[in-house]
């Protein structure tokens, strides 16, 4: 009995230890190119209600595919999910990197993506969000950089937010609480099994 009250005990101390994604707050957002509003908007927190019209004052918005935003995100992270409003009848190209040098495809953006008729349309790749859209979802990346940046459409952009979740990458891997707690079960198991 006293072996699995400890097991027990062990379990549930180390359950709260297992890494999950959470949102990261970005150090810096710039932007190039002639756009309107302050760049700092698009990594605000505020998502625009679906709907609310694109050249609003909550949105970043433009004319043209030149401008492009980068997210500076502080540090690697494991890339995992991304929630962006954008313009619903356009097309995006969202990218990573960990230099800003070079650059990736994380996912594209298509008009016919979102749900809604008019305004702006909120998309995530996290499967648990209501605004989920599967043809977006990626598998996780490292990364420090994200940037956005308009591909196609009616030539009038506009981008209200983008939130990226995920988890602080360390420079040394450790080993996973599970795995800990499997060794150590292991070893009981082992003592025991002499003792007998």
């Amino acid at each position: 009995m006293k072996n699995k009250s400890l097991i027990l005990t062990a379990l549930l101390l180390t359950l709260p230890n297992i890494s999950h994604a959470a949102p990261i707050l970005p150090a810096s957002v710039s932007g190039t190119g002639t756009y309107n509003n302050n760049a700092n908007l698009i990594i605000d927190g505020i998502v625009p209600a679906e709907g609310t019209g694109w050249t609003n004052a909550a949105n970043v918005w433009w004319n043209g595919t030149t401008p492009v935003f980068t997210i500076d995100l502080g540090m690697t992270y494991n890339v995992d999910d991304v929630l962006v409003s954008v313009d619903n009848n356009d097309s995006y190209s969202i990218q990573w990197s960990t230099n800003s040098s070079v650059w990736n495809s994380l996912f594209s953006i298509s008009a016919g993506n979102g749900e809604i008729g008019w305004g702006m349309d909120t998309m995530s790749t996290d499967n648990a969000n209501g605004e989920y859209i599967a043809a977006l979802d990626f598998a996780s990346v490292q990364a420090q950089y994200i940037r956005i940046f308009a591909t196609g459409g009616d030539n009038s952009y506009s981008i209200g937010e983008l939130q990226v979740s995920g988890r602080q990458v360390t420079a040394v891997p450790e080993p996973g609480p599970l795995a800990l707690l499997g060794l150590g079960l292991l070893g009981l198991g082992l003592t025991r099994r002499r003792k007998d």
